[in-house]
């Protein structure tokens, strides 16, 4: 017997987001708020292409877009992100995805 694939249709809007989100645990539902507060901060805060984004609270806090270059492929987009002291790296896929079809 085969594998079978699992997909996963992706949501596109604010609600399907939402209508995703209500089905998550309640610390999930408070980690993906947290990300998204930190996705704004890093979108709102990044520089130029030609110059190095850093977090806004320096190493302690603030987040930032990191494109990252792995094994000679890439560059692969991370929003990377503290809280309560933990460090935070999360895939932005998407992103890639519209990167390299322009």
């Amino acid at each position: 017997m085969g594998k079978q694939k699992f997909t996963v249709e992706t949501p596109h809007s604010v609600e399907q987001i939402l209508q995703f989100a209500a089905q998550l645990p309640l610390g999930e539902i408070e980690e993906l708020s947290f990300a998204l507060s930190a996705l704004v901060e890093a979108v709102d805060g990044e520089q130029p292409d030609n110059q190095t984004s850093k977090p806004k609270c320096g190493a302690r806090g603030g987040s930032r877009i990191e494109w990252k270059v792995i094994n000679g492929y890439g560059p692969y987009p991370y929003l990377r992100f503290r809280r309560d002291g933990k460090h935070h790296s999360y895939y932005l896929k998407e992103l890639a995805a519209n990167t390299n079809d322009k």
